[in-house]
């Protein structure tokens, strides 16, 4: 199921980037426009909060006139509640086009960082495009980019000094209740991406160390015992980048 959640996320990645209406510059100007209709509502706002303190003040001296000024002070309320509406709607807006501008940019910019092996300029040029940001949902993902390097390193080291035990063993088939098995295995939980990877079905995680996992836990299913798989996933943990 794992794999194909990853072969999901990529070919979501893809449909995002070629099937989206608007481009990044369209949602960012729409961004614009309704941050300027806040702006004007709130000055007209403002304008209409000191006529109508004006005209409370004539009430109080008035009178005469007490029916006609309290009927301009009840136009002018209804006038800055359209107003108040009005900010609420562009503000609604601005956050719709901020959360589909935010989901192009990362399926544009970020999401191949997170399918392929870690790379360490790619993973700083995906970095500087969550600046401006303010979907939550997609600010989530930031941390998976900025510790990519560090959770590859990790898994890979462990892997490696596995590959020690487990040849000093003569690559022997490892029951599940074996005493290296079961050190294997709590050893891998303990890893930081191990976390992320479990709960990948529900929250974010990244779709290449996902699929290096997967193969993991294929090893462990056939017991350990294959040293050219071990290697082959090792090999798809190496880098000079970090």
């Amino acid at each position: 199921m794992k794999q194909i959640k990853t072969i999901v996320v990529a070919l979501l990645a893809l449909v995002a980037m070629t099937a989206s209406a608007q481009s990044v510059k369209d949602h960012e100007a729409n961004i614009k426009a309704q941050e300027q209709i806040v702006s004007d509502k709130t000055d007209s706002i403002k304008d209409l909060d000191e006529q109508i303190k004006v005209l409370k003040t004539r009430v109080d001296s008035l009178n005469k006139e007490e029916k006609k000024v309290k009927e301009q002070i009840s136009a002018l309320e209804k006038i800055k509640k359209s107003h108040e509406e009005g900010i609420k709607q562009a503000n609604k807006a601005r956050k719709a086009h901020f959360e589909s501008r935010d989901n192009l940019v990362f399926a544009q910019e970020v999401a191949d960082v997170l399918i392929n092996p870690y790379n360490k300029i790619d993973v700083e040029d995906a970095l500087k495009s969550f600046e401006g940001m303010e979907t939550k949902e997609v600010l989530k993902k930031k941390d998976l980019v900025k510790n990519y390097g560090k959770y590859t390193k990790e898994l890979r080291e462990y892997l490696e000094k596995q590959k020690i035990v487990l040849a000093g063993e003569g690559w022997t088939m490892q029951d599940p209740k074996s005493e290296t098995y079961k050190k294997f295995e709590k050893g891998l939980k303990g890893l930081s991406y191990w976390k992320i990877y479990n709960n990948s079905t529900k929250n974010p995680s990244i779709p290449y160390l996902d699929g290096v996992m997967e193969q993991i836990e294929q090893q462990k299913a056939n017991g350990l015992s294959n040293s050219r798989r071990f290697d082959e996933i090792i090999n798809l943990l190496y880098s000079n980048d970090y």
